[in-house]
């Protein structure tokens, strides 16, 4: 039993590493909803709507949406909508929300002398 007391201690700690996000503010209102798995993009785009949100951009997985919540009842309308979780945006960059920017790239933005 005791040699098993550092392995428990480690799965609890690591386990509890999310919850951490919770307490963390929001960067710009910015919250990330997980909806279960299995959900399409279709389908966290109309939970969002029934809860009154419109997506900013979808996660790394289809059932991540990214919403800007701006009213204090946001966050249990996406519950009630069907989200598991409703956490900062922030907490998730690198892992579960996509980073990457859909701009163009300078090399298209701007003009070439050449013909």
């Amino acid at each position: 039993m005791l040699k098993s007391i550092p392995t428990i201690l480690l799965i609890a700690i690591i386990g509890a590493t999310p919850l951490l996000a919770a307490a963390e503010p929001a960067v710009d209102n910015r919250y990330a909803a997980i909806f279960p798995p299995g959900w399409q993009a279709r389908d966290v785009v109309l939970a969002a709507a029934e809860a009154g949100q419109s997506t900013l951009t979808m996660g790394r997985t289809a059932n991540i949406g990214v919403f800007e919540l701006t009213t204090p009842y946001g966050r249990q309308a996406l519950h009630d909508a069907g989200a598991w979780f409703v956490l900062p945006a922030s907490a998730f960059r690198g892992c579960l929300i996509d980073q990457s920017t859909n701009s163009p790239s300078s090399r298209f933005t701007t003009e070439s002398l050449s013909t």
